[in-house]
């Protein structure tokens, strides 16, 4: 489509209310169509007619017929259904009324309805007339109105109405792209946070888009739109700028010496010019990335990790929306760099600290010698490394490794499967300590997304927070919760991959986790079709009121499956993601708001709804 969503800033704080005046058509534009003889139509009450995709609600009143659209601007309800008193037209539904002759909104916030002209020709036939382009017409009503409801649905905080914008948005053409570019651009304007959860769900939105079915899609939009409107207020941030440009403008090493400081003491506005002069000045997104990602490391683990993965969150939005509003987009990870807990400043990092400053006045060697080197990794190996219960030989070996110049990106990997492994033995009774082990595993992929961005030797000091945190989570699995074997299965033969996904879905719905992982063992172990246990997984997921880690285990799963050719790999990321997803209790409000809005948007009655389907 050719109009975008994105607003800019100054739009979002005057988003109108209601949707302007409608000029009249012109006379010579339309086309009269023979709905019916008038005869039909008896006084006081209407008939339903569609014509060419239009749907029509035909009214008699006080011997006048009149014709409107006969679906409610507000949630879809057929007018025809409507009474009318003393010309103006009740919707029953919620009360909505109307002008019947000019369909004006008598609700000051409310849509107005399109009414069409009326005629009777030969006394006889009530004829509707309709404009050449009234298709196009409607989806341009559509798309204004979807804007507008997807505003207040963020305004809100509304599922069932940014459920609503979303399917008519999509109805009238709007893309995924430019659905989430408006969602990542609000989230930033308006929250007073940092890069919010709900920014990161949405940017797993883009990511996922295809490893989610189709018929999903709209589910996932409406998850990630309502986790931003959740995360924003009312108000927007304090504008910032760049510095003024200068003929003498201080350079690329002096900026980022500044920037670190300056995020050292906590200093968020002085940050954020620096950042946003970097963006003005058109430094390349590595660029950029050196300087967030160094200040992520600087400290130990910040925010459990969040910092740097939110970070790399923030480029990958920024990728997919091509940098647009990117002068928004950045600021909010200010925040999540100068505010979260480091580490290094709480007890329980006590011991690591002394440990890991001594490796880091090797840092400037241990990188020179990474990069002059080459060495091949065993991840699987490694991966049991990571997995052993004293950080200390852990740090060792990494130096080791490094200096023998292991890619980074294996070290990562190694951790990201060794995180699977802490997820697939998290055992049911630590229920509250289920975040730990979703934080180690995001961490672990959000740095290896880090260094195919912007390696350097600041971001190696990541691998040994990783390392130090996956210590303490041995805890965790004491006692290990069984692990499914490779050949394990739930000893059921199943005539199909759909009949196979359906049990793994009923196992879900009654939270029998162990059960829902041999399932998966055995769909894996009689090789079917990866891409359908995907979209299961998935959907597995959007049918709840899944909240952030939720989706992040669900994407790290799918990214290293995909990364890795060791079946053993492949198997336990798929575990990991079916043991997280199905052990959570949470709700379905979301569903059931995107279900009804979509109901509507087909024209059928949320009162005619079967909920034992």
């Amino acid at each position: 489509m050719a109009e975008t969503l994105t607003l800019s800033s100054t739009e979002f704080d005057g988003v109108e209310n209601g949707s302007p005046p409608v000029p009249a058509p012109d006379p010579d534009s339309l086309t009269y169509h023979k709905l019916c003889p008038a005869s039909e139509i008896e006084e006081g009450k209407s008939r339903p007619f569609t014509v060419n995709g239009t749907h029509i609600a035909v009214f008699k009143d006080n011997g006048g017929y009149h014709a409107v659209d006969n679906r409610c601007p507000h949630m879809g309800y057929p007018m025809s259904e409507g009474t009318v008193r003393d010309g103006v037209l009740i919707c029953h539904w919620h009360h909505w009324e109307f002008d019947l002759k000019t369909g004006g909104c008598f609700l000051t916030t409310g849509d107005d309805l399109k009414s069409f002209p009326v005629r009777v020709d030969d006394d006889r036939d009530v004829c509707v007339g309709l404009s050449g382009g009234e298709q196009e017409e409607a989806r341009r009503r559509l798309i204004d109105r979807g804007k507008r409801t997807l505003e207040q649905g963020l305004k809100d905080r509304s599922p069932f109405l940014i459920a609503k914008a979303v399917t008519a948005l999509r109805e009238s053409g709007a893309t995924s792209q430019e659905i989430i570019q408006h969602g990542l651009f609000y989230g930033a304007y308006k929250t007073t946070d940092g890069f919010s959860s709900g920014e990161v769900i949405l940017t797993i939105v883009a990511n996922m888009w295809d490893d989610v079915d189709e018929k999903d899609h709209n589910l996932f939009l409406v998850h990630g739109l309502t986790q931003i409107a959740r995360r924003t207020g009312g108000g927007s941030r304090r504008q910032r700028f760049p510095f003024p440009q200068s003929n003498d403008e201080p350079n690329l090493e002096t900026l980022k010496r500044w920037f670190r400081r300056y995020i050292d003491l906590r200093q968020r506005g002085a940050s954020e010019r620096i950042l946003l002069t970097l963006n003005d000045r058109g430094h390349s997104p590595q660029t950029v990335a050196e300087f967030v990602f160094s200040a992520a490391t600087d400290f130990y683990f910040t925010g459990d990790g969040h910092a740097l993965d939110f970070a790399n969150k923030m480029f990958e939005a920024l990728d997919y929306v091509d940098w647009n509003g990117a002068h928004e987009i950045l600021r909010p990870i200010i925040v999540d760099l100068s505010t979260r807990t480091r580490h290094e400043e709480t007890s329980r990092w006590m011991d690591a600290v002394p440990v890991l400053e001594d490796v880091f006045t090797r840092l400037d060697e241990i990188w020179e010698a990474n990069q002059a080197n080459e060495q091949e990794l065993d991840v699987s190996k490694f991966a049991e490394i990571f997995l052993q219960d004293d950080f200390e030989p852990i740090v060792a070996e990494i130096e080791t490794r490094l200096r023998a110049g292991v890619d980074p990106l294996q070290i990562c990997r190694a951790m990201t499967y060794a995180g699977a492994v802490r997820v697939a033995r998290f055992h049911l009774k630590n229920e509250g300590d289920w975040h730990d082990v979703a934080n180690i595993y995001s961490y672990a992929h959000g740095l290896y997304r880090a260094f195919q961005l912007a390696p350097s030797k600041e971001l190696v000091r990541g691998l040994f927070h990783g390392a130090v945190f996956m210590t303490y989570l041995r805890w965790l699995n004491m006692p290990s919760a069984r692990v499914p074997t490779p050949a394990q299965t739930i000893d059921e033969p199943f005539a199909s991959d759909e009949a196979m996904l359906e049990r793994l879905q009923e196992f879900a719905d009654f939270q029998k986790v162990y059960e829902a992982e041999l399932v998966v063992n055995q769909y894996l172990e009689e090789g079917r079709d990866i891409k359908k246990l995907k979209h299961a997984l998935a959907h597995v997921t959007l049918r709840e009121d899944a909240e952030l880690h939720m989706f992040q285990v669900l994407e790290v799963a799918y990214r290293h499956y995909d990364l890795t050719d060791d079946p053993e790999e492949k198997r336990m990321h798929m575990l990991a993601a079916t043991r997280y997803i199905t052990a959570q209790k949470v709700m379905k409000g979301i569903l059931w708001s995107t279900e009804n809005a979509e109901r509507l948007q087909r024209g059928e009655l949320l009162s005619e709804r079967d909920d034992d389907n």
